[in-house]
């Protein structure tokens, strides 16, 4: 009887071990989860703006180049509370306007579901584009996911800055006197 408690205790121990164990490779794994927060250090403001509607401001949003690369950032400060789900329907929906084919916005849909968190006053959201990586999500300064290839990346990203955005003034604001990012758009 002792030995089978003693077995027993060995093999909870074990498997404890076994899931740190996994969760420490998983990080060394995905690179972008120790390097994410370095991302953003001597990265450039292109631009800034607020997000008002009816009156009411959203947030403040912010467009950065990264530092020697092709990447760029949108931080997003919130001013108001927002539930995860709605934000992710509302990104759905405006790619839905800028003629997203439906088959990409299901999938991608729901891995934005695993990604977005519910968002509190004062909270950032930010996404960083990496070429051929995709698109890293920091929540408050804090990795919390990515969506791989460059197509969701650019389909993201222009809710804020394709021409045909349901928030020109803002992207105007982002932009700056710059040109449409390149993976998003090659006319200037």
């Amino acid at each position: 009887m002792v030995m089978l408690f003693y077995m027993n205790s060995l093999l909870k121990s074990l498997c404890f071990t076994a899931l740190i164990l996994s969760i420490v490779q998983g990080a060394k794994a995905n690179p972008s989860i120790q390097y994410s927060e370095n991302l953003m250090s001597g990265a450039k403001v292109q631009g800034q703006g607020r997000m008002t509607y009816w009156g009411f401001d959203l947030y403040d949003a912010k467009l950065l180049q990264l530092n020697n690369s092709s990447g760029y950032a949108l931080r997003i400060d919130y001013l108001k509370n927002f539930k995860s789900d709605d934000l992710r329907e509302q990104t759905i929906k405006e790619m839905t306007q800028l003629g997203v084919p439906e088959e990409n916005r299901k999938k991608w849909s729901n891995g934005l579901k695993d990604i977005f968190p519910n968002i509190a006053t004062g909270n950032s959201l930010t996404a960083i584009y990496r070429p051929k990586v995709g698109t890293i999500f920091l929540h408050n300064e804090k990795y919390i996911g990515q969506m791989a290839g460059d197509e969701f990346s650019k389909a993201f990203f222009s809710i804020w800055l394709d021409p045909r955005t349901s928030a020109p003034q803002l992207r105007t604001q982002l932009l700056s006197q710059d040109c449409t990012p390149k993976f998003i758009s090659s006319k200037c």
